[in-house]
């Protein structure tokens, strides 16, 4: 019988081979997800023997992810917040940078302490910024908005599943287009990406997230500045807006931001690696 730190060594080794970062991670997760047991479950028994049809399950999760299928598409999940959020290739992978804009919103909310304030998540995506600030500020009115159903559906599992909470809805439209209602604070990571950058990403992005989520226009800020246009008609004039960018769009975006909205505060702010990554629309 193959023991399970066998398996983890050979899995390991073939992450290694081809070329994929975080091997020893992965393979523990892979192998852990296949037996249906934890990681520290995995390393606690890993003298265990396996069976052959679990050998035979690991090698097809194994041979998915050396397809570039992305860890979190194969396990359906993603940590992101401290929550385990449901993820498929509906909707594009939480990354790490945009905690820092769900930080943001979350100090600025505290700070200027409105009552049953109404928050926009556009674009959402999975729902990780609107589940992450409705959970940690209560009080919020949330509605989360995507234009694909398939997304609008996930984000209303993982709204339902970690917030515990009524105060959302989940809304199919494009952009705010569907908003009627004065609103306290827009938050958004749209696509920003300029469409000639998209075929030389990762293969695990070309290959399995959607392009909807990713693909910005030319300059990869189009869908961002309709954002803001749009914006005008139900924000409030004391309202606020956050938004996820690529650091080489600042410039342009915040002279665009400066005419819609004059009278605003309008700040860059870094992700974990210091890149511009945040922009606020703020009136304090």
């Amino acid at each position: 019988m193959t023991k399970i730190k066998e398996i983890l060594l050979s899995t390991r080794n073939l992450l290694n081979d081809n070329a994929i970062l975080d091997s020893d991670i992965e393979s523990d997760l892979l192998v852990s997800y296949a037996l249906k047991i934890s990681r520290s479950e995995l390393h606690m028994n890993i003298n265990s023997d396996i069976s052959a049809s679990e050998q035979t399950k690991i090698q097809n999760l194994v041979n998915r992810r050396l397809h570039h299928e992305p860890l979190a598409y194969i396990l359906g999940y993603r940590e992101f917040f401290g929550n385990l959020f449901t993820v498929n290739e509906s909707v594009l992978i939480p990354r790490p940078e945009t905690e820092c804009l769900v930080e943001a919103i979350i100090d600025y909310l505290r700070y200027k302490s409105i009552k049953s304030p109404i928050i926009l998540d556009v674009g959402c995506g999975s729902g990780i910024i609107g589940a992450s600030i409705l959970q940690n500020v209560p009080n919020i009115n949330l509605v989360s908005i995507d234009i694909s159903p398939s997304a609008a559906k996930i984000a209303n599992e993982n709204l339902h599943k970690i917030t515990k909470s009524d105060n959302f809805n989940v809304l199919i439209c494009d952009l705010i287009e569907g908003v009627k209602l004065p609103v306290d604070l827009i938050a958004a990571n749209l696509p920003y990406i300029p469409t000639k950058r998209i075929p030389k990403l990762q293969k695990e992005i070309v290959l399995h997230e959607p392009k909807i989520a990713l693909d910005g226009g030319i300059e990869g800020i189009e869908t961002i500045c309709r954002l803001i246009n749009q914006s005008t008609r139900i924000l409030k004039p004391d309202g606020a807006i956050f938004l996820e960018i690529d650091p080489g769009q600042k410039y342009t975006l915040v002279k665009e931001i400066t005419q819609v909205f004059p009278e605003h505060t309008i700040k860059v702010l870094p992700d974990l690696s210091g890149l511009d990554r945040i922009i606020s629309i703020t009136k304090l």
